[in-house]
């Protein structure tokens, strides 16, 4: 594999307001791909001092992609979620105790939704290479660019995920060591250059986990990925511990998205895995 710098605008901006002052002609819409079973008490970190007596319930949460549709720069994907070999086999035709399943039904796997949308694809962009966020580049074209942060392709475990990079010969990389740190939030990267979208370095998750910002007409709303799960993360300021990387900045990380939204109130935060998106 060989990985390249993605290149983006260095932005000057030095704070939100002014980005979200001028907002752009691009839509979000969101896109499940079939389901996945996490547990209450890993969702949210049961040792943490403001939640008590979790319950030890699995929820069913929805797997999702992100369409994004620029009017002049055209479409784009932030994640792909699952591709279609998980309609007949929850682990993706892959062996082991540590594989995740999934659960997906005809018609919700990404390349269909890519061919009944006519979403003409420019690029994709991926939060971090967890199977349920990346696994459905295995029935995308390889002919355009996959962008991931730098230092994440080192998390990538085929023999639990699936060799989902099989058919690509480079992906692409965003260094936030070059970024701009724009408080409360993070190093942000400008990936269009007009002020868009938005990557924003979230670690905890993975070291390289990414959310994004689409700072749309109708009002910015970040899309949390995996540095939130479901609502109840946002309500009670508690980050999730399963699946995490580093508890310590996964919290970290939480707590500087619920300052960002207390900040600005016009911006939405969109959990990763919540129906409510």
């Amino acid at each position: 594999m060989i990985l390249k710098n993605y290149t983006y605008k260095k932005t000057k901006v030095n704070n939100w307001a002014e980005v979200f002052q001028n907002p752009c002609e691009i839509t979000v819409r969101s896109i499940q791909t079939g389901t996945v079973e996490i547990n209450k008490r890993g969702a949210l970190n049961p040792n943490h001092p403001l939640v008590k007596d979790i319950d030890d319930e699995e929820l069913e949460v929805p797997i999702q992609a992100y369409w994004v549709h620029h009017d002049e720069e055209g479409d784009f994907l932030l994640d792909t979620g699952i591709d279609a070999s998980y309609i007949t086999h929850p682990r993706g035709r892959l062996e082991g105790s540590a594989v995740d399943e999934f659960k997906l039904g005809k018609h919700e796997n990404i390349a269909y939704h890519i061919q009944d949308h006519g979403i003409e694809l420019k690029m994709v962009f991926l939060s971090h290479l967890h199977a349920d966020h990346a696994a459905g580049l295995r029935e995308l074209p390889n002919d355009i660019p996959y962008v991931i942060s730098k230092g994440e392709f080192s998390e990538y475990h085929p023999e639990m995920e699936g060799d989902y990079l099989g058919g690509l010969d480079e992906l692409y990389e965003i260094d936030f060591l070059q970024a701009p740190e724009i408080p409360p939030i993070g190093p942000s990267a400008d990936l269009l250059g007009d002020g868009s979208l938005w990557a924003i370095l979230t670690p905890g998750h993975t070291p390289g986990h990414m959310s994004f910002l689409v700072n749309r007409i109708d009002g910015p709303v970040l899309l949390s990925m995996d540095a939130i799960f479901i609502n109840e993360n946002l309500e009670l300021g508690v980050a999730p511990s399963d699946y995490t990387w580093d508890v310590g900045k996964a919290q970290e990380t939480l707590e500087r998205i619920v300052e960002f939204q207390k900040k600005y109130t016009q911006l939405q935060v969109c959990p990763g895995h919540d129906a409510k998106n």
